[in-house]
């Protein structure tokens, strides 16, 4: 059977859970199953690591290419009056075109489109598609006219199936979106395959990890007001964040709380990456709503506790290999299980025990078989129950 992926994620994101996702299921496909591309030029490391387009070409013309590397005033302007009048000229025309050319061309079974522009669905000519929702932060966090809104509701009527990659995103579907039940089918993320880290730690000093972007959904404020008492009793500790560096606001809101010197920021790569985790005191996920969490397989991994919000999907996909706490702007026992945790090294081990057997319940082999699954069905016309 032979499957066609279109380019957008991998134009999209230059790294990233999306592009990670589609990438390790493309690789880890079943032999019965054909999968291919439709990109030409792309910057994705996960797809040019896995190498899994040839003749891929980096992208040639985008907005952050356009005229020089670096950024000046209005760059961004001029390009997208550029792209409005020489479309085909930039790498976003050039791999729509292709994917446009391989829809027309008709060589394939079933379109799985990586994101929610709706170009293809002209090009289809009655062949079915399948659509993957990761999560439903647009709808519950910002503006309902969201670009991504709107086509994402619009694509999820026409999709001969949906895949959720959990059963929290599931019921999302079911209930902002109104898609019956028997329409989606959850398949989990896999964990990080082939992956090291360094047994020697980044930094002399102990610390609390917190990964990933700081914006409103992802709850990191509440979090480090939360945890003022905790870092002050443990003065050896302190917070490490990754991601962007901090803005004048959060060095002003740490500096509010006496943390000035207690939180730290780092850039971390990927190879640092589990390195931080391996090495840090535990790992804290304080989101309101996450579609999976895949940081919480990479704590799994480097063999870092695992401290979650009682939120969304956490509980479904870390069950009882992780310590749960309650947080909401004005209270929390975040304090309270960390203490815990710090106090009772039983607990601690018993914990990493846990987390070690429930990654074994992720992997990407085991998607890829799932979605072929799905795959099946869809070719042959076949029902999905409940």
């Amino acid at each position: 059977m032979n499957i066609l992926f279109d380019y957008q994620t991998f134009y999209i994101q230059k790294i990233g859970g999306v592009s990670n996702c589609f990438a390790n299921l493309v690789a880890n496909m079943p032999e019965n199953i054909h999968a291919e591309i439709a990109v030409r030029e792309s910057d994705n490391v996960h797809l040019h690591g896995k190498q899994l387009v040839e003749g891929l070409r980096s992208c040639r013309l985008t907005k952050n290419n356009f005229l020089c590397q670096r950024k000046f005033p209005l760059k961004h302007d001029l390009f997208k009056v550029f792209a409005r009048l020489f479309p085909q000229q930039t790498s976003l025309g050039i791999n729509k075109n292709y994917a446009i050319q391989r829809l027309e061309e008709g060589n394939y079974d079933i379109f799985h489109p990586t994101f929610f522009d709706m170009y293809f669905m002209k090009h289809l000519h009655g062949k079915p598609f399948v659509l993957t929702v990761h999560d439903m932060i647009p709808e519950l966090f910002f503006k309902k006219s969201d670009m991504q809104v709107s086509r994402k509701r619009e694509l999820v009527k026409h999709a001969a199936h949906i895949v959720a990659v959990s059963e929290n995103t599931k019921r999302d579907l079911v209930d902002l979106l109104h898609i019956p039940e028997e329409r989606i089918t959850v398949i989990y993320h896999g964990a990080p395959e082939d992956v090291a880290y360094s047994k020697i730690p980044l930094f002399d000093f102990k610390y609390l990890l917190f990964v990933g972007h700081r914006t409103a959904y992802k709850n990191f404020r509440p979090m480090v007001r939360h945890l003022q008492s905790f870092l002050q009793r443990h003065q050896d500790l302190k917070l490490v964040c990754t991601e962007a560096p901090f803005s004048a606001d959060e060095l002003a809101f740490f500096q509010e709380l006496d943390l000035a010197d207690r939180v730290v920021h780092f850039h971390a790569t990927d190879e640092q990456l589990l390195t931080l985790y391996h090495h840090a005191e535990c790992f804290i996920f304080p989101s309101i709503y996450e579609g999976f969490g895949i940081p919480i397989l990479e704590a799994y991994i480097g063999g870092c506790p695992v401290v979650l919000n009682r939120k969304s999907c956490f509980p479904e996909i870390a069950q009882d290999a992780a310590i749960y706490f309650d947080m909401d702007e004005t209270s929390s026992n975040l304090d309270e299980q960390l203490e815990h945790l710090f106090s009772d090294s039983a607990q601690r081990t018993l914990l990493l025990e846990r987390q070690t057997q429930r990654l074994k319940d992720f992997s990407w082999k085991k998607a890829a078989t799932e979605l072929a699954e799905v795959y099946e069905r869809v070719k042959n016309k076949e029902p999905f129950y409940i």
